[in-house]
């Protein structure tokens, strides 16, 4: 039988584009989840020679082929996001189709490490004054599209809208916008419309039916007691310092599984950012995810753990540098330093900021800007994670995205704290345990006085190449798919028993 398709709405906030890409992995799982056409022909062949059973005199051989005609996407996948479409080509090249809209207020950030918090909440209050009409145009259009479910990462009225047209929704992040604007509070009477902005979204999120929790999260409220639930059933066991290893077994293609001896629950084993011991043929990231199949407890909300979600690079570091007009003997006896602030510029006056024997990439500056002596400009729409592979060492914010292109890469990060976002409390933690991180004051980073980061950076990378490193997974993308998948298919049996016992 085949595999049924559905379609799937996948609002993305266009708050940074660390969303974006970790959202085109998933995407791209979902789109090369293939159903095809097939053709069967049976045909008589000649006499079979040299048979002397005379019960079997005249028997002709059968052959039978099976033609495979067609293979293609058995889902449809929409992209609803107000960051560029150009972050989406590569899914838009396999199926996936772009509406660009405002889906959520984001924050509003001067620099890339600091938080605007009048404009955040003015930005937040509007669009909440919106909500309504808003809700009603996205219920609107996902009846126009057939939606069958709704995926957030991690926009809050998406979830709202779902629960008003009468579908499942799926938040796959590693926090909500709750708890961004929640730690905003600051003591003063701009509070009440801070703890109103963060209570609207809260309720808007407690409409979604399932949590795929990413990687270095917060706390998520809207989901509070399902990970309460999730954590009791989590067992972490005794660990060593390992080598990454990157090769991963397929994930089982059925990661719920019945079990009628269960209450119903889910249970997840190391798949969280816990650390694990490596193995020679390793487990699934995600170990048992248990569902059991009762009219009543089916659809109860869920929580689950997911490896991490990151794009791989695809370049050679040599192929790469040279790309960018580094020639060999640069690339084969310095050491590069990736910059991936996006638009940053580098100030007069400084001198070099990068000790001797290195050079510098630059992420995202304007072409009128002129380069100092031993920095190189990236192109505007170029892969990151080939430069992050290319790179010795990274220079950036505690984002996901580059939070989780580093430890895929091995490659130090030297992170500029964000004290207003609350988002960098896991993060941090996570690059503590897998990778490699070492924090740079903005004074450092505004002035230019990069060198000692850059040099702790570079020696702690040579000590822990003679040490041994805890592992995480790295395929989260299939396995988000994957539970996306089965989450449906089981959404699909349970209304279709429902609507049985009601005829």
């Amino acid at each position: 039988m085949t595999a049924k398709g559905y379609t799937f709405c996948y609002y993305v906030s266009g708050h940074g584009f660390g969303h974006a890409t970790r959202v085109n992995q998933i995407i791209t799982e979902l789109l090369q989840s293939k159903t095809s056409s097939l053709s069967t022909e049976v045909s008589n062949g000649p006499l079979m020679p040299g048979n002397k059973d005379p019960k079997a005199a005249g028997t002709k051989t059968t052959t039978i082929t099976t033609t495979i005609t067609s293979t293609v996407s058995r889902h449809t996948i929409y992209i609803v996001s107000d960051a560029p479409q150009f972050i989406f080509q590569d899914v838009i090249a396999l199926g996936a189709i772009y509406r660009n809209a405002k889906v959520d207020a984001g924050v509003v950030q001067p620099l890339a490490y600091s938080v605007d918090r009048k404009k955040t909440i003015e930005g937040v209050k509007a669009f909440l004054a919106r909500r309504d009409d808003m809700i009603r145009h996205e219920v609107s259009w996902l009846e126009q599209v057939g939606a069958n479910c709704v995926l957030a990462d991690a926009p809050f009225l998406p979830c709202a809208a779902a629960s008003a047209y009468g579908i499942p929704a799926c938040l796959i992040t590693n926090f909500t916008f709750d708890e961004v604007y929640r730690f905003l509070r600051e003591g003063d009477p701009m509070d009440k419309d801070v703890m109103a902005c963060a209570d609207a979204a809260l309720e808007d999120y407690k409409k979604a039916s399932l949590l795929l929790r990413l990687p270095g999260s917060i706390d998520i409220p809207a989901f509070a007691d399902e990970i309460k639930v999730l954590e009791s059933r989590v067992v972490v066991p005794k660990t060593t310092r390992e080598p990454l290893d990157e090769k991963q077994e397929e994930p089982d293609s059925t990661l719920f599984k019945n079990s009628p001896g269960q209450n119903g629950t889910i249970s997840i084993n190391g798949a969280h950012g816990q650390p694990q011991r490596s193995q020679k043929k390793p487990t699934l990231s995600v170990n048992t995810a248990i569902f059991t199949h009762s009219s009543t407890d089916i659809l109860k909300r869920r929580a689950i753990d997911v490896p991490l979600v990151v794009r791989k690079h695809i370049n050679t570091r040599e192929d790469v540098l040279r790309s960018l007009g580094v020639d060999e003997v640069t690339i084969r006896t310095k050491k590069m330093v990736l910059v991936s602030f996006g638009g940053q510029r580098l100030k007069q006056g400084w001198g070099n900021p990068l000790p001797e024997g290195w050079i510098g990439v630059i992420c995202g500056l304007p072409v009128s800007h002129e380069l100092p002596a031993g920095f190189y400009r990236s192109p505007h729409g170029v892969y990151v994670p080939d430069l992050t592979h290319a790179a010795d060492i990274v220079i950036g914010k505690l984002g996901y995205g580059t939070c989780s292109e580093c430890i895929a890469h091995d490659t130090p990060l030297i992170y500029v704290s964000r004290p207003q976002f609350i988002e960098e409390h896991g993060l941090i933690k996570l690059m503590i345990n897998y990778g490699l991180p070492v924090e740079m004051t903005a004074e450092e980073f505004e002035t230019g006085l990069w060198q000692r980061s850059i040099l702790e950076a570079d020696r702690l990378a040579q000590e822990e190449k003679q040490r041994r490193r805890l592992r995480i997974s790295h395929d989260g993308g299939k396995v988000c798919a994957q539970l996306v998948e089965e989450y449906m298919r089981i959404w699909d049996e349970s209304r279709q028993g429902a609507r049985a016992l009601e005829e």
